[in-house]
């Protein structure tokens, strides 16, 4: 058994490497100051409920899971959200980019890395090849974004609603369930435990260091489900939204 956890552990930490060098090669790096990231909290009463009991489902992968949608149902149902919020930055199937050559994982499933550029930010998402199913899903951007402001807008909150709304998508969860989401990432921003687990998902923060500059450091919010028993054995910390939130 312990062999089988370290052989889990390198094979995610090796998907998060070549994740974080797209990040690397293509965030803007815009000068911009430093301030703290917002811990506002949703409340006790608020929940997320699934539209679709089969958002997640079985997978032969080392994760045991993986979601039900692919990039391109991902894709139309994430800009339909954008549009029921007013909102036109959407996104194209079309931009999606293979990151290098497929591979396999410990358990011999194929897989392709994919990232999507966008303005200071960036998507990126690991399909398994056979079911043309999503993996795992992030967003992300460099710290000097992340804690600049736009338009008089911190760009963290922008940050962090684009990644709950990834979430929300890919977990197939009713529109208006950001609240919640957000502030499960922002809890990753800001507790020594950088992985938090919500309803069979990990919501996790990857962070590449740039030695030259801080600012230029990568942020990678993203969300992948597993099999219940990995919650015990990674020791994962349940998110629980407290009465006075």
């Amino acid at each position: 058994m312990k062999k089988h956890i370290i052989r889990i552990t390198a094979v995610i930490l090796a998907v998060t490497v070549v994740l974080l060098i797209v990040f690397i090669s293509s965030c803007n790096k815009n000068s911009i100051g430093e301030k703290e990231v917002n811990n506002s909290a949703a409340s006790y009463d608020e929940a997320v409920v699934s539209t679709d009991s089969k958002a997640i489902e079985l997978s032969s992968n080392v994760n045991g899971m993986r979601f039900s949608s692919t990039l391109e149902e991902f894709t139309a149902r994430y800009n339909e959200s954008k549009r029921v919020l007013g909102e036109t930055d959407l996104i194209m199937s079309e931009n999606w980019q293979k990151h290098g050559k497929e591979t396999t994982d410990d358990n011999g499933v194929k897989i392709q890395y994919y990232y999507y550029d966008d303005v200071n930010t960036n998507f990126t998402a690991t399909v398994e090849v056979d079911s043309n199913k999503i993996l795992n899903i992030g967003f992300g951007t460099t710290m000097r974004y992340f804690m600049g402001q736009t338009e008089n807008k911190n760009n963290s909150e922008t940050v962090l609603e684009k990644a709950a709304l990834m979430a929300q998508t890919v977990c197939k969860y009713e529109n208006g369930s950001t609240k919640v989401l957000k502030n499960i990432f922002r809890k990753t921003t800001t507790d020594k435990n950088d992985t938090i687990w919500f309803q069979k998902c990990v919501y996790k923060l990857d962070t590449q260091e740039d030695k030259s500059d801080s600012k230029n450091n990568i942020m990678l919010f993203r969300i992948f489900p597993v099999a219940d028993n990995f919650k015990d054995e990674w020791n994962l910390k349940e998110y629980v939204a407290e009465a006075t939130e």
